[in-house]
């Protein structure tokens, strides 16, 4: 009898205790990459950067948007992501191309510099992500030209020459931030000896007006009577204006946080 009781007693405390060890551990709630398609990788392990869940490629448009994105990537150091799927399950598009990117590892250096371009035609809907040096370069406005370039492809169906389009864009994109932040001084000469061969010709040709004018030697020319006012009135002759400036347009990008905690920019819509 005292067995049996003393049996029960401690399934009793065994069963509290499973019920009470939740609340002594710390919670966490972490998201990860669950729920979403797995990314392809290539013979060497490296990661394959087309990765087509929705079937909307052939292989050889797959290896060849990878050769145009390996292409790039090399000139620039910066990764391009293509991602399309049929379903975002529990995300909306943000959510998905910023999970999808950051816990499958993508991108460049300890920045993980790249940009990710998503595409999901149940929905139909497009999102880029940005991350690292990637959100200076593609501004909200540069995203806007990109999506602008490829998008009548993409609403057309056309897949391939899309995306294809989005990487040349990329590629524009970014050789038009090195050109703005690189000196070139041979350029800036010609520049310089251009505008001054420019600013001659009239000049010479003001010159060659004055043929007619001479130094006078004397004074005996000149009027001796003075000046004499015989009319006066009061003209209006000029207005002041007050101008303001007109606010310059934004060229930044607009960031949030994943939620694996990186900063990211990017941009959504339709098609």
């Amino acid at each position: 009898m005292n067995y049996k009781r003393k049996l029960n007693y401690a399934s009793v405390l065994m069963i509290c205790m499973m019920l009470i060890m939740p609340l002594l551990l710390p919670f966490t709630a972490k998201a990860d990459g669950e729920g979403m398609v797995d990314p392809v990788y290539c013979t060497d392990g490296s990661l394959f950067p087309v990765v087509d869940a929705a079937d909307l490629l052939t292989d050889d448009e797959e290896n060849a948007l990878a050769y145009h994105i390996y292409n790039a990537e090399a000139a620039y150091n910066s990764a391009i992501v293509l991602v399309t799927v049929d379903s975002l399950g529990s995300r909306n598009v943000e959510q998905y191309g910023d999970d999808f990117y950051d816990y499958n590892g993508y991108g460049y250096g300890d920045s993980h510099d790249g940009i990710l371009f998503l595409i999901d035609i149940t929905s139909r809907q497009w999102h880029i992500t940005t991350t690292g040096s990637a959100i200076k370069v593609y501004t909200d406005s540069a995203q806007e030209d990109i999506i602008g370039y490829c998008k009548s492809s993409l609403s057309a169906g056309n897949y391939y020459d899309a995306f294809d389009r989005f990487i040349t864009a990329c590629e524009n994109r970014q050789q038009k931030v090195i050109e703005r932040r690189t000196f070139n001084f041979p350029k800036f000469l010609l520049c310089l000896v251009a505008g001054l061969v420019l600013a001659l010709i009239p000049l010479i040709g003001f010159i060659g007006q004055l043929k007619t004018v001479h130094r006078e030697a004397g004074a005996s020319n000149y009027s001796q009577k003075g000046l004499s006012l015989t009319h006066k009135s009061d003209r209006f002759i000029r207005k002041s204006v007050s101008r303001t400036a007109r606010p310059k347009e934004s060229s930044g990008s607009s960031t949030h946080s994943g939620s694996s905690g990186t900063s990211h920019g990017g941009s959504s819509g339709s098609f």
